[in-house]
């Protein structure tokens, strides 16, 4: 992907990407943008989410661009303007994020329905690629133990990621939030399958950071490693100070991660606390 913006318009190897355009918005931004808001759709298609935010019907609400699952981009506000995406929310010292940020909607159902015998979106349709998972903010229905969420393709993530390197070519982005981020008790959106601390080391490490996605570990007394996202679950391994590990999934301030061998292989997997762990 060779994502560029040009007069706030994303083009894809020079072609802009299909734009369906929303009338929900604010104007220009009273300053550049130097946040981006990452939302799940709770829906079907991009498309379909992109036609609402054009629609007579939808008068409130619009975001810059949707992604679908297949990684193909619908833009929807020009990025010079701002959209209605964030609602009223709160981050740091600023009040109302639609007029500081640029809000991407990721094509996901978010929160899933059902159990041991399958997990369905709210159309009632089942779907298969799942992340079992407890919000940090607990779930949608109240619950604290696991739940099934939509998972994000591989295409998907890899789009979000170069769409914001090529944000940042042209915008002062300096921070990535969720929109349970700056709207914790109305929004679960991007949720706990979103792998939000590898998805900022990726965007907002820099075009020229390759290699492998590995973090190690600063704790001189050594770290537990721990079968599940709390100090309640039980330790798996004592980590050495300096050890490599591969990071896998996150929940709150938990991250899952794979330890390496001294070759570098992947040895056994479990929970540990990203206060310990250096990922940059």
């Amino acid at each position: 992907m060779a994502y560029v913006i040009k007069n706030g318009i994303l083009n894809d190897n020079s072609d802009p990407v299909r734009q369906i355009k929303s009338r929900n918005t604010g104007g220009a931004f009273p300053a550049p943008p130097k946040i981006v808001v990452i939302h799940f759709t709770a829906g079907g298609s991009a498309a379909s989410s992109a036609n609402w935010f054009a629609s007579r019907d939808n008068t409130n609400s619009s975001a810059h661009v949707v992604v679908d699952r297949d990684g193909s981009i619908i833009q929807c506000v020009n990025f010079n303007e701002v959209a209605w995406h964030a609602g009223k929310s709160n981050w740091r010292d600023l009040v109302g994020l639609n007029r500081h940020s640029i809000g991407i909607e990721i094509a996901n159902w978010g929160a899933l329905r059902g159990g041991a015998n399958g997990w369905y979106n709210a159309a009632g349709q089942k779907v298969d690629n799942v992340v079992m998972a407890v919000h940090r903010n607990g779930n949608p229905d109240g619950s604290r133990t696991p739940i099934g969420w939509e998972a994000y393709p591989a295409a998907q993530f890899e789009a979000v990621v170069a769409l914001v390197r090529a944000l940042r070519e042209v915008y002062p982005i300096a921070e990535i939030v969720g929109h349970d981020d700056i709207a914790p008790v109305r929004k679960s959106d991007p949720g706990p399958a979103w792998d939000m601390v590898r998805f900022r080391q990726r965007a907002l490490g820099g075009r020229d950071q390759d290699g492998a996605n590995v973090g190690v570990v600063r704790s001189p007394g050594g770290l537990n490693l721990r079968s599940g996202p709390g100090t309640n679950f039980a330790v798996v391994q004592l980590l050495a100070d300096g050890s490599k590990v591969m990071p896998m999934g996150v929940n709150g301030s938990w991250i899952e991660v794979t330890t390496l061998d001294a070759a570098g292989r992947p040895n056994k997997t479990g929970w540990v606390h990203s206060h310990y762990v250096d990922l940059d």
